[in-house]
């Protein structure tokens, strides 16, 4: 993985929103899937490279 991504990468785990990292441990199917879904397009903006950083979102 190159350097930059690397880095950009840690810096967005750091960032994630704290609804997303409870819903994405959590029992609920509806809940886990909806953090994995936000999750997955946060990614794939980060390797496309058009998401810099990551929402504040409490939603």
């Amino acid at each position: 993985m190159p350097q930059d991504l690397d880095s950009q990468l840690t810096n967005f785990l750091r960032r994630l929103p704290d609804w997303m990292r409870r819903d994405i441990s959590a029992t609920d199917p509806a809940r886990r899937e909806r953090a994995e879904d936000a999750l997955h397009a946060m990614l794939l903006a980060l390797i496309k490279g058009t998401g810099r950083s990551v929402s504040g979102e409490d939603g």
